[in-house]
């Protein structure tokens, strides 16, 4: 049923199954350590301080775990980053029992389409995985955000245009109304409530 439900959304787009939107790519796998089974969908954007290349880029990583449970991240670069990849979470070895400490970065969001709301300050994580990629915090001991991002993901629907603004760092945009599509189409990102 959700693989109809995901070609339809694709034709109601335009599109037939395997296509996407100019600006859109999507990725799938399964980690093999931990049975993972992920998809990265990004949408290109714009910088907003000069060209840099390649472009900024915006992406829903949604996850399954071995068990069945779902996950979606919003991950976040300004531009200058080349390629995007699914890391696993970090488990503790004998190694290393505590997580890695991860730069933290204020980040306005705003939210722009008909009309405008109040631009919002999040904390998201620098990954180090891939540098200059930024993930919003998820909320806990270690964040500050009182919100899911799935919150934020609610104001996307009528205002699609999304602004990042990292204080030293420069600033991105993106018109996320197709991506928002494509991702409402794949059953593994039906925790983001899109």
């Amino acid at each position: 049923m959700k693989i109809l439900l995901a070609v339809g959304a694709l034709l109601a787009l335009g599109m037939q199954a395997g296509e996407l939107p100019q600006g859109v790519t999507r990725s799938t796998g399964v980690d093999a350590g931990s049975g993972i089974a992920y998809v990265l969908i990004s949408v290109e954007g714009k910088s907003l301080g000069g060209t840099v290349a390649p472009a900024p880029r915006l992406t829903a990583q949604c996850t399954r775990g071995p068990g069945g449970k779902l996950k979606f991240e919003l991950l976040a670069d300004l531009g200058g980053v080349s390629g995007i990849a699914y890391y696993p979470p970090w488990k503790p070895t004998s190694d290393e029992l505590f997580p890695p400490r991860l730069g933290k970065e204020q980040v306005t969001m705003e939210f722009l389409g008909y009309t405008k709301v109040k631009p919002v300050k999040r904390q998201w994580d620098d990954l180090l995985e891939i540098p200059g990629e930024m993930r919003y915090a998820t909320p806990g001991m270690s964040s500050a955000n009182m919100e899911q991002i799935m919150f934020y993901l609610q104001y996307l629907r009528p205002l699609p245009t999304l602004r990042l603004t990292v204080p030293g760092k420069g600033a991105a945009e993106w018109d996320t109304a197709n991506w928002q599509k494509v991702v409402h189409a794949e059953p593994l990102c039906a925790a983001s409530g899109l």
